[in-house]
């Protein structure tokens, strides 16, 4: 590491703002002092690209990957609280240079023009944050800091900024005032915790238009830092100041080996390793943004490497795509009226319990729920409820809703874990009943579930709140879905003798929004390359001192492959596997850990 801590040395001495100056290796070179396992982890990251390239290096045209991007504007003066167009100017900037749409692109010199890429990436502003919710993919932090150092100040609340969202959705990408000499950096792969990955960027330099200065006003500052945090090094090697400033590498083979950075707009003559000349215009170096145009084949597979392996679970995010809207999903079941039965008005079932639950709930009832099935995995985005009735002690009164796994035990497959929750105030309630329409509540983060899984509320703890819903005796139609959980927090189902003897289903249907990829946040991801695979692949776990519990799932559910190591790698043969994505699952004891990879034949 010896040319990283060179490199340190030259960056400091860099004239204020007169050369642009890139912070990622300053920061990795940091990042290996307090933690040198990440040179080791780097090394596990080039054998994985490598692999991929060899496989996959000569491929055609493949589907084009978009990379969802939350932009977090942290400011102090007003000027650093850019405009909503300035960042989408940013937007339209990476989508053009990554898909080599950029208007400069003729101005690669024709020695070059053979190796330019489309790299097939392109970046949306995020439609949904991490609750599930719309978003326009920017968020706005006002802060005391006059300037952000480098490093992971701008990363949290804590200290002034803003905090990340789950890195293994979203780029995320802080809009600050960096302190100078540096404009930009990001981090490299797997060389930070998950709340510190993305890229920052100076407001000034951010975009196209508005509050940008020159010479870094065309938006290349990101293309660049972008470039890093998906695995790019700079064209030089960073090798500028060791003995033999030629002896270093990008370890891209079309990118010619040049002794340290360009500056400003060299002559096309520029010649520094007897290459036949710089790729001083390649978006890796250090020239002006006007004089920036190509990225290059290797660099693209390079990228695209990085997607299918350590960065994997970016293409599988839903950032880019809108929340389901309510009305565009479906109810298991249509909610029906029926028999007209208001279970919690209880007079019409028992009549010696007549009003338990006209707000006194004098049985000390906890809860109440319906039970439902999907057979694939699916998102709960919302419940519909049927209410018949509903007053409120205050105007503050709420209900609170839930969504329950069947992990009971007792009994067996009862509800089990909450796996969402919300509030609905009771005046909604009430003014929907009063207008003799439905309730659909939107449940955040929209769990997943599979199988068997039950929707419902809590009971108020207030005893004048008083709620009532619409249910369905059993019939030809309809099943036996209801459930209640009594005083002694234990679950019935309305048929048992502990409740009512009397089977019914009730009009509250969970709105599942189409069957979703397995989402699981890896904190500490696995590495498994080649992805994709043709069913041989490797799987580095992140702990080598632990015991290791593995399974590999299909994503409808099925279980491929299980087993357990107590080494650090395991050699995989799934080959009899049908092409598709899968899911490898790793319990060490205290953690699980997730990737996913892809077959291919």
């Amino acid at each position: 590491m010896k040319f990283l801590f060179a490199f340190l040395m030259f960056v400091l001495v860099l004239p204020v703002q007169a050369q642009r100056s890139c912070g990622t290796m300053e920061l990795y070179a940091t990042s290996v002092q307090n933690t040198p396992q990440l040179e080791q982890n780097r090394l596990l990251i080039e054998s994985q690209i490598r692999d991929w390239i060899t496989l996959h290096g000569q491929d055609g045209s493949r589907a084009v990957i978009t990379i969802p991007v939350v932009v977090h504007v942290v400011y102090n003066a007003s000027g650093e609280n850019i405009s909503d167009s300035q960042v989408q100017s940013q937007i339209d900037v990476l989508n053009e240079d990554y898909a080599r749409l950029n208007a400069d692109a003729s101005q690669t010199p024709a020695a070059f023009q053979g190796v330019a890429a489309n790299c097939e990436i392109q970046f949306c502003l995020a439609q949904r944050d991490p609750n599930n919710q719309p978003t326009n993919g920017i968020t706005r932090t006002p802060t005391t800091a006059v300037t952000f150092p480098l490093g992971g100040a701008v990363k949290h609340a804590a200290t002034g900024g803003k905090n990340a969202w789950p890195n293994d959705k979203y780029l995320n990408i802080w809009v600050c005032n960096l302190a100078n000499p540096v404009i930009g950096f990001a981090t490299l792969p797997a060389t930070s915790s998950p709340d510190e990955d993305g890229v920052v960027i100076v407001y000034k330099h951010f975009g196209r238009t508005g509050n940008v200065q020159g010479p870094y006003n065309k938006g290349r500052t990101a293309t660049h830092e972008v470039g890093h945090w998906l695995n790019l090094l700079h064209t030089w090697g960073d090798d500028e100041n060791s003995s033999d400033p030629c002896a270093g590498t990008d370890q891209v083979n079309d990118t010619p080996n040049q002794s340290g950075p360009n500056f400003g707009c060299p002559a096309l003559t520029t010649n520094s390793c007897g290459n036949g000349g710089d790729m001083f215009m390649n978006f890796m170096d250090y020239t002006d943004d006007n004089c920036m145009n190509i990225f290059t084949a290797g660099q693209k597979n390079r990228m695209l490497a990085t997607l299918n392996g350590i960065r994997s679970s970016i293409p599988f995010s839903l950032g880019c795509q809108t929340p389901p809207i309510v009305q565009e999903c479906d109810t298991l079941n249509n909610i029906v009226g029926g028999d007209g039965l208001v279970y919690y008005l209880s007079n019409e079932i028992v009549p010696t319990d007549t009003g338990f639950f006209t707000g006194t709930n004098s049985r000390g009832d906890l809860a109440f729920a319906d039970k439902h099935f999907v057979a694939e995995p699916s998102t709960v985005d919302a419940i519909r409820f049927d209410f018949a009735y509903a007053f409120a002690a205050s105007g503050s009164s709420s209900l609170r809703v839930a969504v329950w796994d069947d992990s009971g035990v007792s009994p067996l497959g009862s509800p089990g874990v909450l796996i969402g929750e919300a509030l609905i105030s009771y005046d909604q309630i009430i003014n929907n009943v009063d207008n003799f329409s439905f309730t659909d509540v939107i449940i955040p983060g929209s769990p997943i579930v599979t199988g068997n899984f039950y929707v419902g509320f809590f009971t108020s703890d207030i005893p004048e709140d008083t709620m009532a819903v619409y249910s369905n005796q059993i019939d030809s139609v309809n099943v036996n879905s209801a459930w209640l959980k009594n005083d002694s927090e234990q679950w019935f189902e309305f048929s048992a003798a502990e409740t009512f003897e009397s089977p019914i289903s009730l009009a509250i249907r969970p709105i599942v929004c189409g069957t979703v990829q397995i989402e699981e946040v890896q904190n500490q991801p696995l590495l498994v390359y080649p992805n994709p695979t043709q069913g041989i692949f490797q799987v580095v776990f992140p702990d080598k001192n632990a015991s290791h519990s593995w399974q590999v799932f299909s994503m409808d559910g099925r279980l491929i492959r299980s087993g357990s190591v107590s080494t650090n790698s395991l050699q995989l043969d799934v080959s009899e596997a049908p092409a598709g994505i899968y899911l490898i699952r790793d319990f060490d004891g205290t953690q699980v850990k997730t990737m996913r990879f892809s077959i291919i034949h």
